[in-house]
């Protein structure tokens, strides 16, 4: 599969543009311009020029006139729909991978990881167990309020027991049918919140429901290129100036994913306040 046939894609408005810069600025650094990286921008504020500049291809997005409150709805992403209709965004690709803003690459090594399966399963994606998140529940507080949100009188028939997916990186072919079972998930949920029912708008959620009540095929990625550092945080490895799991044999870290409220967790190091952000890191391990 040639690099020319993949689209690289992430999404973010003006509360995130320096994640993005953070994630577009890792991307060139670890790929240059090997892979095509687009960008969905949504809301009403344009991205900064610097910041469009590292993109291919980018869209903006505006809100539609729907009144959406983020506190009591979910995520405008998973409102949407945009992850489940990247193919219609950018069309003319053979696959589609997406990383979100609140993600960096830490070298070179999880893109192509991340690709691997993609020749013979319908989704690469990963499910969010490793030996190193075992001080975080499973299923969450979090995914048994939205399940239960969504599908209160249907809940003993979902899939709670199974692992959850992280939808912040997958990667499809465009042929894969998981695009058009997730689509149509999100769409019934918008209808359903246009009948005035109370649903939470989480692409993940949906996701998670179609990709084991339809069987789908998944290619399981490893947490290191997709690592959740609100359920672990990274050895940071001063000898090889990089972040590693945690434990022995402290594998190289290829993907960051600052999921949650670690995109803003501070901490003290070498007498400094600093975040696990890129371009934090980047200057800790430089030094």
């Amino acid at each position: 599969m040639s690099h020319d046939s993949i689209l690289v894609v992430t999404g973010f408005d003006a509360r995130h543009f320096d994640l993005a810069q953070d994630m577009a600025d890792s991307f060139r650094q670890a790929y240059q311009d090997r892979y095509r990286l687009a960008a969905i921008v949504f809301g009403v504020d344009p991205p900064p020029a610097q910041l469009a500049a590292r993109f291919d291809q980018l869209v903006r997005i505006a809100d539609d006139a729907t009144p959406f409150d983020a506190s009591d709805n979910g995520y405008f992403l998973a409102y949407s729909g945009l992850k489940a209709r990247l193919r219609d965004v950018f069309p003319g690709y053979a696959s589609y991978c997406w990383i979100d803003a609140d993600c960096w690459f830490q070298g070179n090594e999880s893109l192509p990881r991340i690709l691997t399966g993609l020749p013979g399963f319908d989704i690469c994606i990963h499910p969010e167990f490793d030996v190193h998140y075992l001080s975080y529940p499973t299923p969450s507080a979090r995914t048994l309020r939205i399940y239960q949100s969504n599908e209160g009188p249907n809940l003993a028939a979902m899939p709670l027991d199974m692992p959850m997916v992280n939808s912040g990186v997958f990667a499809m072919r465009a042929d894969s049918r998981v695009w058009a079972l997730w689509d149509a998930e999100l769409a019934r949920l918008r209808e359903r919140r246009q009948r005035g029912e109370a649903v939470y708008f989480s692409d993940q959620i949906p996701l998670h429901k179609v990709i084991y009540l339809k069987r789908v095929r998944i290619y399981p990625l490893r947490a290191v290129d997709n690592w959740q550092t609100y359920a672990c945080l990274p050895f940071i490895d001063r000898q090889t100036r990089s972040l590693r799991v945690p434990t022995p044999p402290h594998e190289k870290i290829g993907l960051v994913h600052l999921a949650g409220a670690s995109k803003h967790q501070t901490f003290q190091i070498d007498g400094q306040s600093m975040t696990l952000r890129y371009r934090d890191m980047v200057r800790l391990l430089a030094a």
